[in-house]
């Protein structure tokens, strides 16, 4: 019998315990705290159960923030937050540092969102437990969990850009970037939109300078290339994973939208 994986998670150095974790607290208001730069190394998700906190107030980089609302705090920054007086205060945060080779987050306090159905404040409050309770494993679940909460804030994002950019066909561009792998009727979607094809195609077109079957091809080919980069397929099974079994029409398409061939971005051992 193969042996099993020997996964082993570390304890953190002292001088590094503040880094990860998730923590819950009360603030009896007001109340007030200032951060110095280099004070804290770790970046902070930052859930307002109760009360209402602002930061840098009188600035133009105040940020206000009630209860119900996420606030994002990036690392290495100084800031001043006031939690105001009407309510004592309540939150949920999230302590972590991530890899920004491939996520890339703000370097400033910002809104990451407002929890309109408590969905957030469940995720919250899971994390919580996670590094409450400290079962075997803790620190991968509790990572999980962070990264659960970071990909639902990015889809909420990126559903909300979409929306008060594109307006009126956001919700066909919404659908393709979901369904791009299946077969798509232009048709739907502009039922979908409350449109009729022909605007739904010009509105399209003026809003994503490409047809919406050339952007359906334009995410399939973005993805195969992502398959072929890493190095587990070929160009056939490359093809034939993002739905374009026809080869030639394949590399066509990648050279259209690459510049490359397909061949070119597989990796040379």
């Amino acid at each position: 019998m193969d042996p099993l994986i020997n996964i082993q998670i570390m304890d953190f150095p002292r001088d590094k315990v503040k880094t990860f974790g998730a923590f819950a607290g009360r603030v009896a208001t007001p109340d007030y705290y200032e951060c110095v730069k280099n004070e804290r190394m770790f970046s902070r998700l930052f859930y307002i159960q109760q009360g209402e906190i602002v930061f840098d107030r009188g600035t133009d980089k105040m940020v206000s923030a009630p209860a119900g609302t996420i606030v994002y705090l990036p690392n290495n920054i100084t800031y001043r937050s006031e939690w105001l007086p009407d309510r004592d205060g309540k939150y949920i945060a999230i302590h972590f540092i991530v890899d920004e080779t491939f996520l890339r987050l703000p370097d400033h306090i910002c809104i990451a969102a407002r929890d309109k159905n408590s969905i957030y404040l469940e995720m919250f409050r899971k994390a919580y437990e996670i590094w409450k309770n400290g079962a075997p494993g803790y620190k991968l679940e509790l990572l999980a969990e962070l990264y659960k909460i970071l990909h639902r804030l990015f889809l909420d994002s990126n559903r909300s850009e979409i929306k008060s950019k594109y307006q009126t066909v956001y919700r066909g561009i919404l659908y393709i970037e979901n369904h791009y792998l299946e077969e798509i009727n232009v048709g739907e979607l502009a039922a979908m939109c409350c449109v009729s094809e022909s605007s739904f195609r010009r509105l399209f077109k003026e809003y994503k300078k490409m047809s919406p079957i050339t952007y359906k091809n334009y995410l399939r080919i973005k993805r195969a290339r992502e398959l072929l980069l890493t190095g587990e397929y070929n160009v056939t099974e490359a093809a034939n994973a993002v739905n374009i079994p026809d080869l030639c029409y394949f590399c066509k398409l990648f050279k259209r939208f690459t510049g490359r061939n397909p061949g070119e971005f597989i990796l040379k051992e």
